[in-house]
């Protein structure tokens, strides 16, 4: 009866045993850190034209699932591709000041980090345009009628009306030609790339003549009418 028993204890210590080392060998249980969410940009706006070099860029804040303490990366370029890049900036914050260069279309992105490193996925790029710097263009000069001189007599079929004109901003000129037998004459060509035109015109006849010189930036200046007879 006592080895029975023996026994019977000898059997239920060791299956204590076995349970023990069975708890032992398990896994331990693996917690995963989650990357945090992507950023929303707020300013500058996509396609924003900008007055001021001195931009304070903003964006959404993210809350980490396993409430890591974020910070963000800011990337500021001259390029869609951010090869060409004006700055890159670490910051917990949401917003940054930046000083930026006039006359530039700059894209811009953000991602978040968390404590653990682990990466967001970028924000959508959005790209805006600061102003270039403000230019004065000075007007062309008064056009000066050459030939034929005011008001003088022709017997000819065709003329060969002829001008000068400069620019102090050295634009390129185009010139318009008034010209016709009323006065004001009226506008006869346009866009002439050259200071001399020829025109047909008719015997017993007084014709009136102008020139309009335009700049590339459209400024113009308009010369007086003058006029000449034909016989």
């Amino acid at each position: 009866m006592i080895k029975h028993i023996k026994y019977y204890i000898g059997l239920v210590i060791l299956g204590v045993i076995i349970s023990c080392s069975g708890d032992d060998d398990r896994p331990p249980l693996i917690t995963i850190n989650e990357a945090p969410g992507v950023p929303s940009l707020v300013f500058p706006t996509n396609n924003l034209i900008c007055t001021s070099i001195d931009l304070e860029f903003s964006w959404n804040v993210v809350i980490d699932s396993d409430g890591d303490e974020v910070r963000y990366v800011i990337d500021i370029a001259r390029d869609s591709n951010f090869n060409d890049i004006a700055f890159t900036v670490t910051t917990t914050n949401t917003t940054n000041t930046f000083t930026l260069e006039k006359g530039i279309r700059y894209y811009w992105r953000v991602r978040a980090i968390d404590s653990e490193d682990n990466v967001s996925t970028y924000s959508p790029t959005q790209s805006f345009y600061t102003e270039p710097e403000a230019t004065v263009n000075n007007l062309p000069a008064v056009p000066e009628l050459v030939s034929p001189a005011q008001g003088s007599r022709l017997s000819a079929t065709t003329v060969s009306l002829e001008w000068n004109a400069s620019d102090s901003d050295d634009d390129v000129l185009s010139y318009d030609l008034y010209f016709g037998d009323t006065n004001p004459p009226v506008l006869f060509a346009e866009g002439i790339d050259m200071t001399t035109m020829d025109v047909d015109v008719s015997s017993g006849k007084v014709y009136y003549w102008r020139i309009v010189a335009r700049d590339s930036h459209q400024s113009a200046t308009i010369s007086p009418v003058w006029n000449f007879r034909t016989e």
